[in-house]
Formats: C-alpha cells, sequence, structure tokens
C-alpha cells in the first residue's frame, strides 16, 4: 500500500482485513509506504490492532518520503498492490502498480475505476456512508470499503496462481500503457 494514509485511504478498513485474513504465522508481510502527515493515523492504529490482538500479522511501515527509484523498486519487490480507497482521484498508485504486473486489489469506486474493473482488478464490494474527513463537510458521502470482502480478496490474490495472476494483470498493464500517459 502507498499512500498519504488520510482517513479516505482507507488504512483503517486494510489493516482490519489484514488481521482477518492472515495470522502472525501466515507467510505475509503488508508493507505501508506512507509519509508524515497530520491526517496519518496509521501507527497508532497498528499499535492498538497488534496490542488487541497478539497473533496479529506481519506489518512493515514506512513512514517517509521516498525518491522515485525507491518506490519503483518496493513496486518490484511486492507480490500485490491493495488501496480501498474511500474516494480517488485518478489512483496513480495502482496505475503504477499495474505497469509492474501487479494484481491490484482496490475499491470498486472512485476515479481508479477508469482503469480497475473486474477484467483487471480485484474490486472490492463497498456502501456508501456519510464521509468523515478532516475539511468537516456536511453532506459528502465516500465509498465504505467491505472489509470481509477485501479480507477475502487479499486470501484470493495471496493464493493464485501464476496463471490466474497473469489472466489479468497482463489485461491491467495493458489498459494502461494503451490509454494513458504522463
Amino acid at each position: 500500500h502507498i499512500s498519504s494514509c488520510f482517513p479516505r485511504k482507507g488504512i483503517d478498513v486494510l489493516l482490519r482485513a489484514y488481521g482477518a485474513a492472515f495470522r502472525a504465522a501466515d507467510d505475509v508481510s503488508l508493507i505501508i509506504k506512507t509519509f508524515p502527515n497530520a491526517h496519518n493515523t496509521v501507527l497508532e492504529q497498528l499499535q492498538t490492532f497488534q496490542q488487541e490482538d497478539a497473533e496479529f500479522p506481519h506489518v512493515l511501515i514506512i513512514n517517509e518520503d521516498w525518491d522515485d527509484q525507491r518506490i519503483v523498486a518496493l513496486y518490484q519487490f511486492a507480490g500485490a498492490f491493495v488501496a480501498p480507497s474511500r474516494g480517488e482521484g485518478f489512483g496513480l498508485p495502482m496505475a503504477e502498480a499495474m505497469l509492474f504486473n501487479l494484481p491490484v486489489i482496490t475499491t470498486a469506486w472512485g476515479g481508479q475505476t477508469d482503469f480497475c474493473d473486474e477484467s483487471t482488478a480485484w474490486c472490492c464490494d463497498y456502501t456508501f456512508q456519510k464521509a468523515q474527513t478532516h475539511m468537516q463537510l456536511t453532506h459528502s458521502l465516500w465509498a465504505e470499503p467491505d472489509m470481509h470482502d477485501l479480507a477475502q480478496l487479499l486470501r484470493q490474490v495471496r493464493d493464485l496462481d501464476d496463471a490466474k495472476r497473469l489472466k489479468k494483470t497482463v489485461i491491467a498493464k495493458q489498459r494502461i500503457l494503451e490509454n494513458f500517459t504522463w
């Protein structure tokens, strides 16, 4: 996961789903690449989950700015990309992940649906809920990712064989290359 970890990025849902999908003994690691900001509470959220669940699976949080070369290395290292966003403008990290042939798990609503659908990504169910943002908007909604569906998708992508993974990732990469430029 790569984001600001603002509330709309769904990091709380990601941590809950990850903890529901896996246990400490599972051979998985969730890497969260973020950066310090006033709305980023991922470290505190993770500590709470770990205190409440001694078997919470492994998480590595990288909370610093990185240059492009290090971000590329992270994409090359990863086995999948997960972004349970409550709302996106475009979803650049998802498009970038697709260029690296990574399976992308994301919410089935938001700007990323211009290139993320059932043929290119693993799309998480959602419901609309009142937005709870730092902007104090009173009449704003966002897509609340379904935590149980996200947990199922995390397990499904982890268990994919290469042929099933490639079926979507090849289409996804091609869609990005054919339809989007800087």
